[in-house]
Parts: C-alpha cells; structure tokens; sequence
C-alpha cells in the first residue's frame, strides 16, 4: 500500500527570489569575464615597480651623497665640475683659480681679414676674465639649495659633469684702441691711376684698390660672439674702390693750347734762371679737381738749384714805383707768364675749364707779352696758380730752343669727347724735354 506525498500548506512554501540580474552571454565566451580586470592589475604593478626603483635611486644618491661628501667637508670644489671645460672638481677655491690663470691668464683671439690674421693677446684687447665669479659659483655647486637639489645634482655631475662658462668683461676704451692699431696696420688708401712724365712720354700708372676694417662693426662683433673656447672671430672690411682707375685714362693726347716768348740769349744769368724754371714745370700733371702752384713747383729759387743773379723788379720801402735791380733767379717770371698765357689760350678753345686761381700782374710793362697778361712770382708771396676743372687729366710740356721759350698744355682726353674741342686734334704726346745748359 502506496501512500501519497503529502502537500504542504502554501502558507509555509517561500517564495523564489528573482535574480537581481539577468545573465548575459558573453561576446567572447571563450575570455572568462574576470580577465577583464587584468589590465588595470597590469598598471598597478609598473607604477610599483617605478616608484621602487626611485626609493632605491634615492637611497643610493643618499648613500653616495654622503660618501663623496668629503669634498665638501675639505672646502673643495663638487667631482665633475668644469669651467670652460677645464676641470676642477676636487680643488679649493685657490687652487681652481690659479689652475684657471695658468690655462687661460695668456688667451690669445685670431682677428681674421681676407688678406692676413691678427693673433692678439685678450688682455691686450682688454679683456678681463672673471676667474674669481666662475670659482665661486662653481664652489656654491651642490652646497645651495635642498638636499634633494643638491643630491641629484652632485650624483648627475659625476656621471655627465656640470659645465660652467668663464665671464669675460671688456675694458672698452682699451679694446678699442687695439683694434684701431690693427685697423692702422690694416687699412690701405685706394691708389688712383694717374700720368707719368718719363724719359720716353708719357705713360699710365694702374690704379689699385685699397681697403677698411669696420673698428666699430667688428668690436660689436668680437663682443657679441667671443668666449672663451672660440679661437677667432671675423672683422667686418670693406674695399675702397679707386676714384680714377686706369680705364678712364685711356685716350688721346690733345695739345689744348700753347705760347711761346723770346728772350735774349746773351744775357747769360736770365738763360739759366729761364732753362732751371721750365724743367721745374715740365711734364707736371693734374688730374682733375688738382691744383697747380708755380712756387710749389719751382721751390723756393736758391742758388744750389741753379739760380742765377739777373735783372729782376724791386720796389724799395718807401717808393711808389719799382725799379729794375740784380737779384737771385732774375727771369723766372717770363716762364710763369708764358705759363700763364699757355693756360688762357687753351680757355678760349675750351670754354675756360682751367680756373686761374691766383694771378698777379707786375707793376711796369714786360718785354716778353703784351701789357697785363703776364704773371709776376715771389717766392713765398707772389704765385701763379690754376685748377684743373676738367674730368682728365692735364699736364705741362716746358721747353727752350735758342732763345725761345714753349709752354704747351695737354689733356689726355677720352676718344669721345676729343671731337668736342674746337680746333684741337689728337697729336702724339711729345717727348720730355731734356734742358741742357
């Protein structure tokens, strides 16, 4: 006999709880959920094993610190420190200094030009290094600041060393008087091409170009770029190119104009005084804006140049009027006059391009030129002078036959515009004169 199970009362069956949440499958059923987690576990873990090895970084400078600690306790100088890479970790104050005098008390800088270096001393150049401020701040290295500061700094010097420079102050009056001796040594005036009278003609002297150092660009230079470890510096130059360069005397020899006086041979002293004072003139050149001076020419007419007594014109203190006396170099002023009227002539074909400057007229008639056009000289007071307005040059052609006396005037004027002097035609330059006694 079966019996059936009994019910019990629904009173008494609890309830089933809902699930606070439904089960999802995952989308990779094959990565268990809890794996999700292992990233951030992964993090956690570096960040451990960092900040270890910095408490073991720390604790090891520590150790070091207080191991190479000494040097500090001695008054010397941090391991690994440099001063404009000279090393003086391990040294006291005094001895840092005067390693550093020794390595650089006789620093010399290179000035360089395009033609020629100049090897100057600093000190020269007044410069001051500061040997006792790079010390210093070299001596307060790993001394200053916290003691973390100061630990990392002492233990990274020693492992890649900590660099300081060397000041240098420049005394600038000093420095710059140096460089203008090396600009005086330096500098060269441009030479411009010019005539020159020789034996044979004339001929033309080549220009050549000069140049100038820049005192003031290179100091700012030199002060700008310069410390110690650099061996040279550049100077600022500039060429200087000449005014008159031998292509614009290229041309032709034109007579400009000319005039020609007589004398009396016979009178043996006014000969002589006549033949010094032409060669004096001949073959002088001008080239333009220059001024010719007979009394700078000639010099002061003295009896060791040749000079002899001859009639010449004297007025007496006192006296209104001149009279004819012998004096030393009588005769000189005819070849200033003719010199004169040479150079009035070649105004009237050019259109008065030589300025006369200074002229004076004697006070009675010569025999030589009519009334007012002569030119009377004394030495130092009285002179004939002219300017060369012309942009060629000019130059003087002085000589005496028998008893004649020639002055000329001529310009080495360029092919183009020798067309444009009325009458003038290119002739061959002559020959210099040789005056023979």
């Amino acid at each position: 006999m079966t019996s059936e199970p009994t019910s019990l009362p629904e009173s008494q069956i609890a309830p089933l709880a809902a699930p606070s949440t439904i089960p999802v499958a995952h989308p990779n059923p094959i990565v268990p959920e809890i794996y999700k987690a292992a990233p951030h576990s992964g993090v956690l873990w570096a960040k451990r094993i960092v900040f270890g090895l910095a408490v073991v970084a720390i604790l090891a400078a520590a150790a070091g610190y207080g191991a190479w600690s000494s040097w500090m306790r001695g008054g010397q100088i941090a391991n690994g420190v440099f001063i404009a890479g000279e090393p003086v970790g391990g040294l006291t104050r005094s001895e840092a200094k005067q390693r550093l005098q020794v390595r650089f008390g006789k620093l010399a800088l290179q000035v360089e030009t395009p033609q020629r270096p100049f090897v100057l001393g600093v000190q020269r150049l007044g410069g001051q290094l500061n040997f006792d401020g790079s010390v210093d701040k070299a001596y307060r290295f790993g001394r200053e600041g916290n003691l973390v500061t100061n630990v990392f700094g002492v233990w990274k010097a020693r492992e890649t060393n900590h660099s300081l420079p060397l000041p240098i102050r420049w005394n600038k009056p000093q420095l710059r008087r140096t460089m203008w001796t090396v600009a005086n040594q330096y500098n060269r005036k441009p030479r411009n091409a010019t005539l020159k009278m020789g034996a044979s003609g004339i001929h033309v002297v080549p220009d050549s170009a000069g140049r100038k150092l820049n005192v003031g660009a290179t100091l700012m230079t030199l002060q700008k770029k310069y410390y110690v470890g650099v061996s040279s510096i550049a100077a600022t130059t500039l060429p200087l190119a000449p005014r008159i360069t031998a292509a614009s005397l290229d041309g032709v020899d034109v007579e400009l104009g000319r005039y020609t006086t007589s004398f009396d041979s016979g009178l043996w002293g006014r000969t002589r005084n006549i033949h010094v004072a032409a060669e004096s003139v001949d073959g002088k050149i001008l080239m333009p804006g220059q001024s010719f001076s007979f009394n700078r020419a000639t010099g002061k007419r003295t009896w060791d140049k040749g000079y002899r007594m001859a009639h010449i014109f004297e007025r007496k203190p006192g006296k209104n009027e001149s009279e004819v006396v012998d004096g030393l170099a009588g005769g000189v002023c005819q070849v200033s006059s003719t010199l004169f009227n040479a150079v009035r002539k070649s105004n009237k074909k050019i259109d008065r391009k030589i300025e006369i400057v200074e002229r004076t007229t004697h006070s009675l008639p010569v025999p030589y030129v009519p009334r007012g056009l002569d030119a009377t000289v004394a030495w130092p007071s009285k002179d004939l002078r002219f300017r060369n307005s012309f942009k060629y040059p000019i130059y003087l052609r002085a000589g005496v036959s028998g008893s004649r006396l020639k002055i000329s005037v001529w310009g080495r004027v360029p092919s183009d515009m020798a067309a444009g002097i009325p009458g003038a035609k290119p002739k061959a330059a002559p020959e210099r004169h040789a005056v023979n006694f």
